[in-house]
């Protein structure tokens, strides 16, 4: 990596010679503090542990004409981890490494398609399913190929991924562990300033090789369709989601749900509160006493995003897991000594027993800061049914873009 990251160096000045350079800065610094027996490793909940997470990316895009070249490299790490070997005359194992890589072309045929070939982040819709996951420390990138053309009428992606190339080991593209699908886009502004609607579809595919007998190994897929409504009028906003999943495991076949309902209202119009949102979120789970996995899987899509700081509950990696129902109030504050707030309130239980999981309250607190900076602070609080003491997170984050 190091050579390349050397040879790339060496031959921008010969790239720049004939191409346009533009260039950006990102650096965040996160502080967090975690009162859970499981990160503090003590034997009780108020042992405070606090570490400190630090990411830095520089972005470089060369454009000649149609044609750009996009370079991300990052560095991501704990502050004081052992593999950084600070204050030692050691190498650093935490090499930087590029985050983004990919060429992009545009206006194919002179028909406004795009294409994108490498390695990028991808988020779409509202990232239930597929998203950058950037509140992680390192993110998330996604390899393959991604094509699009933007319309009057809206958007449409076609996407390429690949997760895991087994070429080897298998003489056979079907047990790459791949994703294949589409996601199209529509705005419908037909209300002019009274509001507008902007209309989602996808579908997509995932391959799942799964070892069997041994070294043997079996190709499975995973299919995902869904739609999502956003729509805006007057001062109430609406955004619904679902999803249906079906296919095929080792053991049995899919079918899952995931459904999303969240009513707002704005009220920028009265001092300090901006809106307040109701909410609803559904993940199916499964239940072991059939022979279908009813849990839905969301492997690649956010998490605290939707559903706050605790991880007790949250891993929708596969089919089996207990699922969850989510009901949720969220406000907006301003005006409050020149920091803004976000108030999240989450009510958890499982989707298979109606077993109530917990309690989350998120108070975040923001405010930009001069030259393209922000700083925030997060607390939340859970109370996990059956404890009587809450565990509480608390984060310090500062960003800046340049």
């Amino acid at each position: 990596m190091k050579k390349a990251i050397f040879s790339l160096i060496i031959i921008c000045p010969y790239l720049l010679s004939a191409s346009e350079l533009e260039w950006q800065a990102e650096f965040r610094y996160r502080m967090m503090q975690d009162r859970t027996s499981s990160v503090a490793n003590t034997e009780t909940y108020n042992e405070p542990s606090t570490y400190s997470l630090l990411r830095s990316r520089i972005f470089f895009k060369l454009i000649n004409g149609p044609v750009s070249m996009n370079l991300q490299l990052q560095d991501s790490r704990i502050l004081g981890y052992s593999s950084n070997n600070p204050g030692l005359t050691k190498e650093d194992e935490t090499i930087p490494s590029f985050h983004q890589v990919y060429l992009h072309v545009n206006n194919i045929l002179k028909r406004n398609w795009s294409v994108q070939l490498g390695r990028f982040e991808l988020a779409l819709g509202q990232q239930r399913l597929i998203a950058k996951s950037n509140w992680n420390n390192i993110g998330r990138s996604f390899e393959g190929f991604l094509t699009y053309r933007k319309t009057p009428k809206g958007t449409l992606r076609l996407f390429h991924l690949i997760n895991n190339e087994g070429y080897e080991i298998f003489d056979s593209d079907r047990y790459d562990q791949t994703i294949d699908g589409f996601y199209f886009d529509r705005s419908m502004n037909l209300l002019n300033k009274l509001g507008g609607s902007t209309v989602e579809i996808y579908g997509f595919r995932t391959g799942l090789a799964e070892e069997k007998e041994k070294n043997r190994v079996q190709n499975y897929y995973r299919n995902t369709y869904g739609a999502r409504l956003n729509t805006k009028f007057l001062i109430f906003t609406l955004e619904a989601e679902g999803a249906l999943q079906f296919g095929s495991l080792a053991d049995g076949n899919v079918d899952g749900l995931l459904t999303a309902v969240n009513i707002g209202i704005n009220l920028d119009f009265i001092p300090i509160v901006n809106a307040v949102t109701f909410g609803n979120e559904y993940i199916s789970g499964d239940d072991q006493a059939t022979k279908v996995y009813e849990g839905f899987a969301k492997p690649f899509g956010a998490g605290h995003k939707w559903h706050g700081y605790y991880d007790a509950h949250k891993n929708f990696g596969d089919n089996i897991h207990l699922g969850l129902k989510e009901w949720n109030v969220k406000a907006k504050l301003s005006g409050l000594l020149g920091f803004n707030l976000n108030l999240h309130y989450h009510n958890f239980s499982d989707a298979v027993y109606n077993e109530k999981l917990g309690d989350e309250l998120d108070l975040i607190f923001s405010r930009k800061l001069p030259w393209e900076g922000n700083w925030s602070l997060g607390y939340a609080l859970y109370w996990e049914y059956g404890n009587e003491e809450p565990f509480d997170f608390t984060y310090l984050m500062i960003s800046f873009i340049l």
